[in-house]
């Protein structure tokens, strides 16, 4: 039986202090004169909301951040069926957050494991269609529960050695990108080891 993970209050006061990738996002942000909402101390709301002007008309985004500071354990990448180095690993909350502003919603990774291109963007429709397993595991958090995460390939989003370039995505995205997604008849994405038949 697995143990079940207690998630203590200080651990929320220690994420809430250690919060170097969410600076460099919203320096990076006010570098390219983005406006943008931080809500990285909310429960309920994506990290950041982003503001853009598509088609002359204002649009809001939505952007949830999350990092992978060390390798994973081997059961993740066993579980997943992926070399570790490809892994990410998202809580199913995080994403869920992101559906009410589809599909203007991203998740951007930091995955300081990789050095050449560690940042890695994925769009709504992204996760939604790509390959991924899910897990769960019990925690403690006022009463015992079990907590979702979304085990993913960090090929099937796309990878940026820099914030600006990431940026540069969502914008590119933003403007034309999502509408060409919305609208293609084809299967989206082509996601490594993924074989979509033909009936």
């Amino acid at each position: 039986m697995p143990s079940v993970y207690e998630r203590q209050a200080e651990y929320w006061t220690e994420d809430l202090s250690d919060r170097g990738f969410e600076t460099a996002v919203q320096t990076a942000l006010r570098d390219l004169a983005w406006e943008f909402q931080d809500n990285t101390t909310s429960h309920d709301e994506p990290d950041l909301y982003l503001f853009r002007l598509v088609r002359g008309r204002r649009v809001r985004a939505a952007l949830e951040l999350k990092e992978k500071r060390q390798p994973y354990r081997v059961r993740w990448a066993d579980l997943a069926g992926l070399p570790e180095p490809e892994l990410l690993v998202v809580d199913e909350v995080a994403v869920r957050k992101l559906l009410a502003w589809a599909p203007r919603a991203f998740l951007l990774f930091c995955d300081a494991t990789q050095g050449a291109a560690p940042y890695v963007l994925y769009s709504i429709i992204d996760l939604f269609c790509a390959p991924k397993v899910r897990v769960q595991r019990p925690i403690a958090l006022n009463e015992p529960r079990l907590k979702a995460k979304w085990l993913l390939d960090r090929r099937h989003g796309l990878r940026c050695s820099r914030l600006h370039g990431a940026f540069a995505a969502i914008a590119n995205y933003l403007d034309h990108g999502m509408w060409d997604d919305l609208r293609r008849v084809e299967a989206h994405g082509s996601f490594v080891g993924e074989k979509v038949e033909t009936v």
